[in-house]
């Protein structure tokens, strides 16, 4: 049990590991010539894209898309990081805690995240619309394969169930 629940631990702090150096690589400078950002997670946050053999021109595109105008994700990390200070040091002060004040972060906070993932999105449609059906069809069994052992994994690292002595 306890086993478990380091390899649980272990593998939750690795995912948010990944999560972290997938977001440095999609803002790490590209090196050499085809290279889009993402490094190698993949294209812009769409890892399963790496997975396509895409013609010449739907890499020209790609790239157009990638690098055309989108938000900068650096200063809004750098605003939020901000914003969250401000509620650590309401929380951290002596009185009474200014809980409208807290509100007001957290929506603001809230508000950046929105726009994230609405950049995300756009970003996500236009690339499928450069994509043909068999390519598409050859992420979404990448994706279902992903699913699938994200499944196992959770499976195998789920707590056993309780025995009968735990129900007497």
């Amino acid at each position: 049990m306890m086993k478990k629940m380091i390899l649980a631990a272990t593998l939750v702090g690795g995912l948010a590991g990944l999560s972290g150096q997938a977001l440095a690589a999609h803002h790490a400078p590209q090196k050499g010539p085809g290279c889009f950002p993402g490094g190698p997670g993949g294209y812009g946050g769409m890892p399963f894209l790496t997975n396509v053999q895409l013609t010449t021109a739907q890499q020209k595109k790609l790239k157009a898309i990638l690098n055309d105008s989108h938000p900068d994700f650096h200063a809004d990390m750098e605003q939020e990081h901000q914003l969250h200070k401000q509620i650590q040091d309401l929380l951290a002060t002596p009185g009474k805690v200014d809980e409208a004040q807290i509100t007001s972060l957290q929506q603001q906070i809230a508000t950046l995240h929105q726009q994230h993932e609405a950049a995300h999105l756009q970003t996500a449609i236009r690339i499928h619309d450069i994509l043909t059906a068999d390519q598409l069809n050859q992420i979404r069994e990448t994706q279902d394969k992903v699913a699938s052992l994200h499944e196992q994994l959770r499976a195998l690292t789920a707590p056993p169930p309780p025995s009968d002595d735990d129900h007497k």
